[in-house]
């Protein structure tokens, strides 16, 4: 995940970002994180990764069925997180030549794209982990963020254009 500064020109990508997604009951999770992985032949997972993060998930903030702009404010639990497998990688479309200062990486190996991740919370439970990255060349309908699950609960609405995510290949 990464954060971008608009005040800067151009624009910058730095480290440090955050994502969240929404529930059917408008509870609500944030991450924020990093790792590695290494894409295996098509098909197949891998377990050549590294990473993780902090997680919070925060009380529902609105009516069931309504997805709130943002996360409520009563934070209901809180951890860190670990990578444990990579499901799947899609790369989609390099972000060359954008002109955006990566503080991140080599922005000539900035990518797009779709990684999905089995993932071990510190409470004890698993979840599913999808970071999308849509590149400034991707159609619309890739998304920006990321999608969780976090034991029988599906964290499925994600909050786009509000947060970043980035995927140097090397």
């Amino acid at each position: 995940m990464i954060s971008v500064n608009f005040g800067t020109t151009p624009p910058s990508l730095n480290p440090g970002g955050k994502a969240s997604a929404t529930a059917s009951d408008t509870s609500c999770i944030t991450i924020t994180g990093s790792g590695t992985f290494v894409a295996p032949a098509s098909g197949k997972s891998s377990s050549a990764v590294t990473g993780g993060g902090t997680w919070t998930v925060f009380a529902p903030s609105g009516a069931n069925g309504t997805v709130p702009a943002a996360c409520g404010t009563t934070v209901t639990t809180t951890g860190t997180f670990e990578v444990t497998e990579l499901l799947r990688w899609e790369p989609s479309t390099a972000f060359v030549p954008t002109g955006l200062i990566d503080n991140v990486g080599d922005i000539n190996h900035a990518f797009g794209g779709l990684a999905v991740l089995r993932v071990a919370y510190s409470d004890g439970s698993q979840g599913v982990l999808t970071i999308s990255c849509n590149s400034p060349h991707d159609p619309f309908a890739v998304f920006e963020g990321m999608i969780a699950s976090k034991g029988v609960i599906q964290y499925w609405y994600p909050s786009i254009f509000k947060f970043f995510s980035l995927f140097h290949v090397n």
